[in-house]
């Protein structure tokens, strides 16, 4: 019994530590070893249960170091109160947690030999990772590979996007738990060789150029962050002062001025005339300006999250596609009518854009565009590809208030920029609004919680990085094709 206990709370502490190794900390180096004292723990597991108990303890410590910011969005912004907000985070990690528990209970049927540690275990955890980010919409945060961002293996990310740097970075980690189990020398060399190897290859690749810059052209940027409180944002006797602030904020004269996702917190219809007159006076002025806003059908039954160049053509409207559940819709509404009742998130009876996805073309620059959770999505934003030369993501981070879930946000965006080999424009309500270059660098970035405008030079670029056209199958074949060698050579002598 005290045996079981000693391996939950170690299991527990590990998934929390592993936190470490994201934004706002970056300590990358932190997540291969949490992880490989998890594999070591799972081989030693005795039972299905044992192992299901292990990992889960992990994920638990995971997602409730990683994602606890929820309880703001429920409590402070979404009028749930503390013990009914406290609740839903506390059910969420919980559900989350399932996932590294079912890791470990697949690895029970392989935990057998060393192969386990260097073939199945990262294989099945980068399929269980990959599974967590399209399952029921998906929550692809705090994949594995984001940690990588700003370590030695970051250059594999334009190769087989964020899911090959999750499953080297799990390669090292198995390894390391290798080593660790059989405290052999053999064992030390070979692991020192092969992620040595790893790290070296990754640092080759990020010297790659997969892009070019379309030589001679620049553009002017003044990204705006209006700094709207948001329990402010959506009252209607406010909105003309939001509206005042993002104008006056615009008087730069670059080329192109971006506001965040709702800068603009009603319908674009509801201010035409005032749209029209402000767009043309800044187009006089050799401004053109980008605004997140909402749009209605014609009969006014749905209601989008969309950008759109003011006073531009359809053509320059994207709608959000990808929403996010139980902020911007509530799934099984009419059966868990109460719970929408309870939490009152303004605009969370939202549709989803339907139709093709096309970049936006402002002055023969095509701009990638999503909005706030959509850039997550890195197999979804593709279809922009190789068409876009910069990147924009509009996102109203101020639903989490003052925690790390921004500063993971961003580190989000940057993996993006890494993984299509271009730069991007995030611009957001009360901060991190950055220019990111398309390696995946902070170029310039604004304080949080202030109003202002950041002015940026941003140089559009082409071409295609493999990841564009092979998106995420390169890695899933991958993690298949280690788990049948794994099982071939599991039927002999293990090693």
């Amino acid at each position: 019994m005290q045996n079981k206990w000693l391996t939950s709370i170690v299991s527990l502490l590990c998934g929390a530590l592993s936190v470490l190794s994201f934004a706002p900390f970056g300590w990358w180096i932190v997540f291969p070893f949490t992880l490989a004292i998890l594999f070591v723990l799972l081989f030693n597991a005795n039972s299905n249960f044992n192992g299901f108990r292990v990992g889960y303890c992990f994920g638990v410590g995971l997602f409730g170091a990683g994602v606890y910011w929820v309880y703001f969005s429920l409590h402070l912004f979404g009028g749930a109160i503390a013990p009914l907000a406290g609740l839903g985070t506390f059910l969420i990690v919980l559900i989350l947690a399932f996932f590294p528990a079912f890791f470990a209970l697949l690895s029970q049927r392989f935990a057998k030999h060393n192969l386990w540690f260097l073939l199945t275990a990262p294989a099945l955890w980068l399929l269980i990772e990959w599974f967590r980010s399209w399952f029921l919409t998906g929550f692809p945060w705090l994949s594995a590979g984001y940690s990588t961002i700003h370590s030695p293996l970051a250059g594999y990310a334009p190769v087989g996007g964020v899911f090959l740097n999750s499953l080297v970075l799990v390669c090292c980690s198995g390894f390391i738990a290798w080593t660790l189990h059989s405290r052999r020398v053999a064992p030390l060399l070979v692991s020192c060789v092969c992620i040595g190897a790893l790290g070296a290859g990754g640092y080759w690749l990020k010297s790659k150029e997969w892009t070019q810059a379309i030589e001679g052209r620049t553009v002017s940027v003044t990204m705006v962050q209006g700094n709207i409180a948001q329990e402010l944002k959506f009252q209607p006797n406010l909105i003309k002062d939001s509206i005042n602030l993002y104008s006056t904020l615009s008087e730069t004269g670059a080329e192109l001025i971006v506001w965040p996702e709702s800068a603009i917190p009603t319908l674009y219809s509801d201010l035409a005339e005032w749209e029209h007159e402000f767009a043309t006076s800044m187009q006089a002025a050799g401004s053109t300006v980008i605004s997140g806003g909402f749009i209605s059908n014609d009969d006014f039954s749905e209601y989008f999250n969309g950008i759109k160049v003011l006073n531009g053509t359809e053509d320059q409207v994207y709608v959000k596609r990808h929403l996010v559940p139980f902020g911007e819709y509530i799934p099984f509404r009419s059966v868990i009518s109460l719970l929408s009742e309870l939490i009152t998130i303004p605009m969370s009876n939202l549709s989803p854009g339907t139709g093709p996805v096309r970049p936006i073309e402002v002055n023969g620059v095509n701009y990638g565009m999503s909005i706030c959770y959509e850039d997550a999505f890195g197999g979804e934003m593709r279809v922009q590809f190789p068409a876009a030369n910069v990147l924009i993501n509009v996102s109203n981070d101020a639903w989490f208030g003052d925690s790390s879930a921004p500063h993971q946000h961003q580190e989000i965006a940057a993996m993006r920029s890494l993984e299509f080999g271009r730069p991007m424009l995030r611009v957001t309500n009360t901060g991190v609004t950055s220019l990111i270059d398309y390696r995946g660098h902070i170029v310039s970035e604004g304080p949080q919680f202030e109003a202002l405008a950041i002015d940026v030079e941003v140089t559009p670029r082409q071409g295609s990085t493999p990841y564009v056209k092979i998106g995420d199958w390169l890695v899933v074949a991958l993690a298949t094709i280690m788990l049948l060698i794994a099982w071939l050579l599991g039927r002999h002598k293990p090693i």
